[in-house]
């Protein structure tokens, strides 16, 4: 039954992929081939170090951005542990984090098992499967090793809080999205409470309170101030978004949101530089995403370059430099409907015709000094793709998935399994920063317009390319101080 989804999802994905690469033929390069079969490759799998009902990471890098299947098998081939099933991976190192337990919770059987993986590129290609043997030794502490099983499967059905780790953790390159999401611990919970499951002892986390600096600039050859953390938008007889604050008025507002939008011409995955200077010895700024970010451009050079700003995807940092003018892209919003997130506020507004519809409380991403790539970039943006139910790193599951950005998704609150109706601890802290990036949105629907997530994924289902404005918390000259490596 596993293998009939499993071949039912890489089916799946060549059908979406296949679509969505028809429907951007008209900006594909000449000469790029779209036909290259991806290559993956495990980078760490522990022979001999995990545990039954422990924890280790397993590594795998990828030649082309795409959707991983990875599963652990016995000695007879079956499927006792699914790692990743449909996941999106980028064009580089992703971490797993995998427990020793099968897919019901329980501690796994000290054994020889393989770990066997495979892909589809985002361009419908599916790649060889490869293996990797790994032994998994009897636990050292049964006591604990079985307590934090049945923790892990009283949460996975709605029930005592348990520590769960995140997963997918993506590192940045020069062509991939560098806006992934940590390592770090959580503890998950829902309203439901098993008093028959022991509890196990969850990692605590830090409370780190973001600390901020002036940005760091110097005046460009436009007699702009270029660099990370500049004063304020350039002056433009026709800035929209970036010439408006979150209390501009409703019809300021939709101007913006049906205002063409510059965006990058690569993938929605990946991403290009900005920099200090279009001369050589040029220095990066940081990254923006493909497609669905959108770039305030100041003023296109007669020397392939162009002078832009944005909000960077490394911290939300707001930086003004230098792109090539072959990266951009003009994107036609949806005309009829756009989204305002206002992150001093928590809030998401809804707008149609130029009329407001509702609004209801979201959660944006909490950075940490460790991870500030947790912050949820500010600036404009065009809904892409629709993922569905999707894994919240490790932590249950969120319906009504929709890229925002790069690595960054509007979603439901996660539940506590897939199609679940059971929900973590989210809707708490609905009206705070909470998330690893991602806006989570509430599941019942708000009293003011009725908007929730179920609402907003069926508006966007009949209306494509609705733009998102995103408005910042701090001034356009903080930026956050980081504390990893």
């Amino acid at each position: 039954m596993k293998h009939l989804r499993r071949t039912l999802a890489v089916l799946l994905c060549l059908n979406l992929a296949c679509t969505a690469s028809a429907a951007s033929a008209a900006t594909k390069k000449p000469g790029k081939t779209f036909t290259e079969v991806p290559t993956i490759k495990f980078t760490y799998v522990p022979e001999t170090s995990l545990e039954s009902g422990g924890m280790k990471n397993i590594d795998i890098s990828a030649s082309l951005p795409g959707f991983l299947n990875m599963y652990l098998l016995d000695q007879s081939g079956n499927i006792v542990l699914t790692i990743a099933e449909n996941q999106e991976i980028h064009s580089n190192a992703t971490s797993f984090d995998v427990y020793a337990v099968d897919d019901n919770g329980d501690p796994l059987e000290p054994g020889l098992y393989t770990v066997s993986a495979d892909m589809v590129s985002q361009y419908g290609v599916p790649s060889k499967t490869i293996t990797k043997d790994t032994n998994i030794a009897e636990s050292q502490d049964k006591e604990t090793a079985a307590a934090a099983a049945a923790s892990r499967k009283a949460a996975a059905s709605g029930g005592t809080t348990a520590s769960a780790s995140e997963t997918g953790k993506t590192s940045s390159s020069s062509t991939s999205s560098t806006s992934s999401t940590g390592t770090a611990t959580k503890t998950a919970s829902s309203s439901s409470k098993a008093t028959a499951a022991p509890k196990a002892t969850a990692t605590p986390v830090p409370s780190e309170e973001m600390q901020y600096t002036e940005g760091t600039y110097a005046m460009g050859d436009e007699g702009l101030l270029i660099g990370v953390g500049v004063s304020d938008a350039a002056a433009q007889t026709d800035a929209g978004y970036w010439g408006l604050t979150a209390d501009a008025s409703d019809a300021e507002i939709w101007a913006a949101l049906t205002r063409t939008m510059m965006g990058v011409d690569v993938g929605e995955s990946e991403s290009a530089y900005i920099y200090n200077s279009p001369d050589s010895g040029r220095k990066k700024l940081g990254t923006v995403s493909g497609i669905s970010q959108g770039l305030n451009v100041i003023k296109e050079r007669d020397d392939g370059w162009a002078l832009v700003e944005a909000f960077r995807n490394e911290d939300g940092a707001f930086v003004r430099g230098y792109i090539k003018s072959d990266k951009l892209r003009v994107v036609e919003p949806n005309p009829n409907y756009g989204i305002v997130i206002d992150k001093d506020a928590q809030t998401l507004t809804v707008y149609k015709d130029g009329a407001r519809l509702g609004s209801c409380k979201v959660s944006t991403g909490l950075p940490t000094p460790k991870y500030p790539h947790r912050e949820t970039p500010a600036g404009e943006f065009i809904l892409v793709t629709r993922r569905g139910s999707y894994e919240y790193y490790g932590m249950g599951y969120t319906k009504y998935t929709i890229r925002i950005n790069g690595s960054y998704y509007l979603a439901e609150v996660p539940t506590t399994k897939k199609n679940g109706s059971k929900f973590l601890e989210m809707p708490d802290d609905l009206g705070a920063k909470a998330t690893r990036g991602t806006v989570c949105i509430a599941h019942d629907a708000s009293t003011d317009g009725g908007i929730n997530a179920e609402w907003i994924w069926n508006m966007t289902d009949d209306n494509k390319k609705v733009k998102v404005l995103i408005f910042d918390d701090k001034p356009r000259t903080d930026v956050p101080v980081s504390t990893s490596k």
